[in-house]
């Protein structure tokens, strides 16, 4: 019965970061085409956005998608409800996912209603107040799903059933101080367990805090130079000079 409980929660996890993947992939495609599509004037926004509605398909399979991975999301949270740390992240990333369909709701679907009507009605002279909102809705829902996921894999991370990682470290402590242990095992057991608990939050949350700075500074760059190349570049940059400085 336990290895078929363990067996379906990874089945399990692939399916929750599988969708929650494909789920970020397409608000990642608003935020790529965003430096270019900001450069259209009004017929050319209008024709791909409005008239030949590009995105059909993400109001069909996407939305499958989306309300996917939230499902899938919050019942790997429930899955894991009795694991601590490797729960709390994994309904952080549920709540993530949802609060970025939140956001569509709120920003993206009355944009669209609104551009329903320009298909008999004349474009609005203040249309670009509307292009606005729903291009950079779509960006901000794409950081907030990025966090989400990123969330639901360091729930994996942690979870020592999937990687060993606490495991091996305690061996090693063993190893290293065997006869402490052997003389004070109560006192070394809790000294190893404040230590792991420790390194795993440290670890945690240095890795969240380098997928938003990287965020924030794509952003940054990609609104500066106009160039999501360069952006992708400096970032991609950036995680590395801040991974290896977090390494020492």
């Amino acid at each position: 019965m336990g290895h078929s409980s363990a067996t379906f929660l990874r089945v399990w996890r692939f399916i929750a970061l599988m969708l929650a993947s494909l789920s970020l992939s397409l608000s990642m495609t608003h935020l790529l085409e965003l430096p270019q599509r900001m450069q259209f004037d009004q017929r050319l926004w209008v024709e791909v956005t409005v008239v030949e509605n590009l995105y059909r398909l993400f109001g069909s399979v996407g939305a499958g998608f989306e309300m996917g991975a939230i499902a899938a999301a919050v019942g790997l949270a429930v899955g894991v409800r009795k694991r601590g740390a490797v729960f709390y992240w994994a309904l952080a990333g549920a709540m993530f996912l949802g609060l970025g369909f939140a956001s569509w709701l709120i920003f993206v679907a009355p944009m669209n209603a609104a551009f329903a009507t320009w298909l008999t009605q004349p474009v609005p002279a203040d249309w670009t107040q509307y292009r606005n909102q729903w291009e950079y809705a779509h960006a901000a829902i794409a950081l907030i799903k990025t966090l989400g996921l990123s969330c639901l894999f360091v729930s994996v991370l942690l979870d020592p059933s999937i990687t060993g990682t606490v495991h091996a470290a305690s061996e090693r402590l063993r190893q290293n101080h065997l006869p402490a242990i052997a003389a004070h095992p109560l006192a070394s057991a809790r000294s190893r367990s404040r230590s792991n608990f420790k390194a795993t939050w440290l670890w945690s949350v240095g890795l969240v805090a380098v997928i938003v700075v990287s965020a924030v500074f794509f952003g940054l760059i990609t609104y500066v130079f106009h160039s999501v190349l360069i952006g992708t570049i400096l970032s991609i940059a950036g995680i590395l000079g801040i991974g290896v400085s977090m390494d020492k």
